[in-house]
């Protein structure tokens, strides 16, 4: 795993305990932390690695009853192969998201059915590895063009309508199917090129239209259950007490004849 994503584990991981919930409802005694998962997304993976390239995207969602906000960030190193050219793109990628949960589980589960909106941006590099030499392109300018030429500090944005299916596997973690439309806003174009390739977008040489389809794992801290937990075990001192007291008051009621 990139140190990326190490770097983005450990700004989360105080984020996930119990104390925060507390301190947020105690802040914020109107909205309730229902919970935050913490997802990886295994089909960017697998196919970067078809690709001979690689991605790593992680997503953090924060779920306040079935109001959910999520921010999904990755890195991606790869390479872009056409008929006449071919370059090499890494940077990275971060996507805000609004999302609604509207499956109604049944006790004691916690899957999800949702429908959501995103915003993304991206910073990347591109660099030149071939180029077959054509009189006139509508894309590159061939005169100026050499394997080996950098674009850096590219940037790009883009909106997104998502939907996603989350089921539990096995307590608390979580297999995710996830489809979403993407338009592109507008980003840098490179000098002398085009802006063919955005990590977190992909082709954008076709149409401002996109489309992704994946899938992850994820872990899911349900803050209710902590709560529970702890509510239950303040409980059972005093209900140990009580049972004494009476067990105690029954055995001077028998001896006292």
């Amino acid at each position: 795993m990139s140190r990326f994503i190490i770097n983005l584990f450990i700004i989360i991981i105080p984020l996930i305990t119990g104390a925060q919930a507390d301190t947020l409802a105690r802040k914020f005694p109107r909205i309730s932390v229902t919970g935050i998962r913490v997802g990886y997304d295994i089909g960017k993976k697998a196919w970067s690695l078809y690709k001979e390239g690689n991605i790593d995207e992680i997503n953090v969602y924060v779920n306040f009853g079935n109001h959910i906000l999520g921010i999904r960030g990755g890195r991606e190193d790869m390479p872009v192969r056409f008929p006449l050219y071919g370059f090499h793109t890494t940077g990275t990628y971060f996507k805000a998201e609004y999302a609604y949960n509207f499956y109604e589980n049944w006790p004691g589960m916690r899957n999800e059915i949702t429908v959501g909106v995103r915003y993304g941006t991206a910073r990347f590099d591109y660099r030149l590895d071939y180029l077959i030499r054509l009189p006139v392109s509508p894309l590159y300018s061939p005169d100026t063009l050499y394997p080996g030429t950098r674009w850096n500090g590219l940037r790009a944005r883009w909106l997104e309508a998502s939907a996603s299916v989350k089921a539990e596997i096995y307590k608390g973690f979580f297999l995710e199917l996830h489809v979403s439309g993407k338009y592109f806003l507008g980003g840098t174009r490179p000098e002398n090129f085009g802006l063919v390739y955005i990590p977190g977008f992909y082709i954008t040489n076709i149409s401002r239209f996109g489309f992704g389809l994946g899938y992850g794992i994820s872990y899911f801290f349900d803050f209710r259950r902590f709560s529970s937990s702890r509510l239950r075990h303040k409980e059972t001192p005093v209900e140990v007490e009580k049972t004494e007291t009476g067990q105690e008051g029954e055995g001077n009621q028998g001896i006292d004849f």
